[in-house]
């Protein structure tokens, strides 16, 4: 039987690192220690790819914002990743890589300094929240919270199973972000 659901975890695992544009090694240990752990925890996957209020680039900029807070490496490159698949354009991702939020149109800079006093843990929110219920609603914030919640799930976890690779730059020498 274990034999069977590690294949089954290996194939799935191989679709998501797929999905993800880099391999994956936290999901690989768990899987090959536990493989109850692993089908437990990708069980998340689909909070990770939820989006319905906000616009992607709102979405996404949070998500960005929030992995270069929380790690900067393998973890940033995949929310890049993802922000391109979503169609984000090279100036906006390399405004809120380079921490630019002054270049940023007025909705997409609330969310930055949002996501950017969230992630610093600042006591600051209050401000910003507001300004995002008055554009987004009370949905939007709430998909707020789940995509900085999931942002730092991740390289959470990858710290804690001690699979975190050193922190990667976060542009490539063509220019344009890594992925």
């Amino acid at each position: 039987m274990i034999s069977v659901t590690r294949w089954f975890g290996e194939k799935r695992l191989r679709a998501i690192e797929h999905d993800q544009g880099s391999p994956l090694s936290y999901l690989r240990q768990m899987l090959r220690v536990s493989p109850t752990h692993f089908f437990t925890f990708i069980k998340i996957m689909p909070l990770a790819r939820f989006r319905r209020a906000l616009p992607p680039e709102a979405y996404h900029l949070a998500r960005i914002v929030t992995a270069r807070h929380e790690h900067g490496g393998t973890c940033l490159q995949m929310e890049i990743g993802l922000a391109q698949l979503a169609g984000l354009r090279l100036p906006l991702l390399h405004a809120v890589l380079d921490e630019s939020p002054g270049v940023l149109p007025p909705e997409l800079a609330e969310v930055y300094f949002f996501a950017e006093t969230v992630a610093r843990g600042s006591g600051e929110e209050d401000h910003w929240r507001e300004a995002i219920m008055r554009r987004y609603g009370e949905v939007g914030i709430i998909e707020l919270a789940q995509a900085i919640s999931i942002a730092r799930l991740f390289p959470t976890v990858i710290r804690v199973m001690g699979c975190a690779a050193p922190g990667a730059s976060h542009h490539r020498q063509d220019g344009g972000p890594d992925r």
